[in-house]
């Protein structure tokens, strides 16, 4: 079982790097292809449609993840099938209730300028249900342990395509690309990816329909599914709007230009997470179904050794980045060079919060999905609250300071109601306790 999520793990961590480099290179290509205003247009409005996806999708891609891994050790595929159904048709029915209410935005800011205010940026909205969708794909994927499903498609073939094809775009034209053009791009890739990731889906579920006549095959009313996803649907938006509202903040109150330099330090910053998000990506099923068979002990040994690689793996990149991060700006562009103390911020942060865990995780695929939307509800909306503020007051900076501060108070706090609640250690203090007693037996 080990051997299996360390081999996982490692496949994990190389899709992630092949992600993160993908992703640089999206900032990094599209930054020389559009002027800065239409970046941060882009960059804003494509964070807009990843909130509103994840608003659509109700929780459900939480809720697979949580209820199908015991059932894939069964092979029960036609409970799983079930399963999915119920939670496909509810994530298609949200995102296009989101899609509508985001075009309403749109409507009520036409003519008055900003990322809102002009009809082309809407198409911008074409992105919503088919990311969810892929995202319902993914989760599905990775609950039946394929890491190439949960990771390749999404994170490092879509972005790879639209950089191919957005170049070509740029090259055959020869003008600056603009953001309606990216997203229509980008969507018609992503409707590529799902019918190509149908395939091997099913593959996965033993020939098993899992997606195809999901919506028709569910007689569940909406609302008794709902009522089941809440404390998923409220964690699983909490944690993507914190992730991603910092930018549309600072686009809205500083402008585009401003949010284009603080886009670039976030993405940098935030690709120091993959260490232990990419150890999350097997370990999670592994941990719904170690804590249903009572196994406590394990939890801790897999999440306080994975918790301690990755602030290891942090560390080293924080040190990196204070000696050559503003040449690793630079491939943004020369100006991009101003955010490097924002950087620094950011990624320091990033370094606390690493020690303390992936609490989300563990709370939910533990039963306690309801602490975890407390916990992502209360630090976002203050965080939230107290960005606006700072950013207000002192530009990107202020909303640097404000996002490292919620970072470390949402993962402390996440550890340590999971460890007073199941005495599981999400932090690396366990596992360096081992190695000190094991060092301290081999020098005696």
């Amino acid at each position: 079982m080990f051997g299996s999520l360390f081999w996982k793990s490692v496949l994990a961590f190389a899709y992630r790097c092949s992600g993160a480099v993908v992703t640089f290179a999206f900032g990094v290509c599209f930054a020389r292809m559009m002027s800065i205003e239409e970046y941060g247009v882009l960059v804003s409005l494509m964070t807009f449609g990843f909130i509103a996806s994840t608003i659509g999708l109700v929780g459900q891609q939480l809720l697979v993840l949580r209820e199908i891994p015991s059932l894939a050790t069964r092979k029960d595929y036609t409970s799983i099938g079930s399963i999915v159904a119920k939670r496909v048709r509810v994530a298609c029915l949200g995102s296009i209730a989101a899609t509508a209410i985001a075009l309403l935005i749109f409507v009520a800011a036409h003519g008055r300028g900003g990322v809102f205010g002009r009809w082309e940026y809407a198409t911008s909205l074409l992105l919503i249900l088919p990311l969810a969708l892929i995202e319902m794909q993914s989760s599905v994927g990775r609950a039946l342990g394929s890491v190439n499903l949960a990771l390749m498609p999404k994170d490092v073939l879509w972005r790879l395509f639209i950089i191919l094809f957005g170049g070509a775009f740029f090259v055959a034209y020869g003008h600056p690309v603009t953001a309606a053009d990216v997203f229509v791009i980008a969507t018609g890739i992503l409707v590529v990816l799902i019918a190509i990731q149908q395939v091997h889906l099913r593959r996965l579920a033993q020939g098993h329909r899992l997606f195809t006549n999901a919506v028709k095959r569910s007689k569940d009313s909406v609302a008794d599914v709902i009522s089941t996803s809440g404390p998923f649907w409220v964690t699983s938006i909490a944690s993507m709007l914190f992730a991603t509202i910092d930018i549309v903040i600072v686009s809205v109150i500083v402008g585009p230009e401003a949010g284009g330099l603080y886009y670039a330090a976030n993405r940098i910053a935030l690709l120091l997470d993959f260490f232990l998000v990419t150890f999350c990506i097997p370990a999670a099923p592994l941990i719904a179904r170690l804590f249903d068979e009572g196994r406590r002990t394990e939890i801790t040994r897999i999440m306080s050794g994975g918790t301690l690689a990755a602030f290891i793996g942090v560390l080293g990149c924080v040190v990196v980045l204070a000696l050559v991060g503003d040449i690793v700006l630079m491939a943004f562009g020369q100006h991009f060079v101003r955010a490097h103390g924002v950087l620094m911020v950011l990624a320091i942060g990033m370094l606390a919060s690493t020690y303390f865990g992936v609490g989300s995780v563990a709370l939910n695929m533990t039963g306690h999905q309801r602490a975890a939307m407390n916990i992502m509800v209360t630090t976002s909306v203050l965080g939230v609250a107290a960005m606006v503020g700072a950013t207000w007051m002192f530009g990107i900076w202020g909303t640097a300071v404000v996002l490292v501060v919620v970072w470390v108070a949402n993962r402390a706090w996440m550890a340590a109601h999971i460890y007073a609640a199941e005495g599981i250690d999400l932090t690396p203090t366990t596992m360096l306790i081992t190695i000190g007693r094991r060092a301290t037996r081999i020098v005696a």
